[in-house]
């Protein structure tokens, strides 16, 4: 959260998947930075459940998580993430990766 909003991003912070769907439901979001673990449930059944509801919009989900095996990864996109960026990353990289969904092409 604190180096979205230093680089000028508009965000929402939550702590649980229902949560997520919440927000989601009431408001558009361009991106969703989604970890793996969750309280109520995991990342990439949060991910499936934003894919499955229109009503959602489709944003772009960006996984970031410390889960960096292969299998996760794999699992991450085939549900519908479209970056699966590691825990420790940096700044720089953290800023690369939602200003790439934040200005494709």
């Amino acid at each position: 959260a604190t180096i979205l909003e230093a680089a000028g991003y508009a965000f929402d912070a939550v702590t649980s998947g229902e949560a997520a769907l919440h927000a989601l439901a009431k408001g558009r979001y361009d991106a969703v930075l989604l970890d793996v673990g969750l309280p109520d449930t995991d990342g990439f059944e949060l991910c499936l459940r934003i894919r499955q509801d229109p009503a959602l919009g489709n944003p772009y989900v960006i996984y970031v998580t410390a889960k960096a095996d292969a299998e996760s990864m794999q699992t991450g996109f085939t549900v519908g993430g479209v970056f699966y960026l590691t825990k420790p990353f940096t700044r720089a990289k953290l800023l690369d990766v939602v200003n790439a969904v934040a200005n494709p092409g």
